[in-house]
């Protein structure tokens, strides 16, 4: 009986650590609106002050036309949370016309201190 109650209270506790945080979900999916958009200016407000000197919002329009492929890629359709990695997040996103892999990464206060996308490998 004891056994059970272990593993029960070890699988409520693994459950537990591997869920997207609030503060996260309201960021992605402001993100996603802005992203929607088009509006990167936008998504460049949502940097903390130390990740806009980094990506400047020049750097950061070049990024999301050049690097992600903003126009090409079209919406993003989903969001899917994957796993928490050092304290920051990975998800699936699903463009109209393609499929990332992203990580996010929030300062305390709830502004993106790092993002970093990739093209999803088939």
């Amino acid at each position: 009986m004891k056994k059970i109650l272990l593993i029960l209270v070890f699988l409520v506790s693994s459950i537990g650590i591997a869920q997207e945080k609030d503060n996260y979900k309201k960021a992605v999916a402001s993100f996603q609106n802005h992203f929607n958009n088009g509006d990167v200016t936008s998504i460049f407000n949502m940097f903390d002050d130390n990740f806009k000197q980094v990506l400047t919002l020049e750097k950061a329009k070049a990024y999301f036309k050049d690097e992600v492929s903003m126009d090409a890629l079209g919406k993003i359709k989903t969001i899917e949370y994957k796993d928490t990695v050092r304290t920051g997040n990975n998800y699936t996103i699903t463009f109209e016309k393609g499929v990332y892999n992203a990580y996010f990464f929030l300062g305390t206060d709830n502004k993106f201190e790092f993002i970093q996308l990739n093209s999803a490998k088939k």
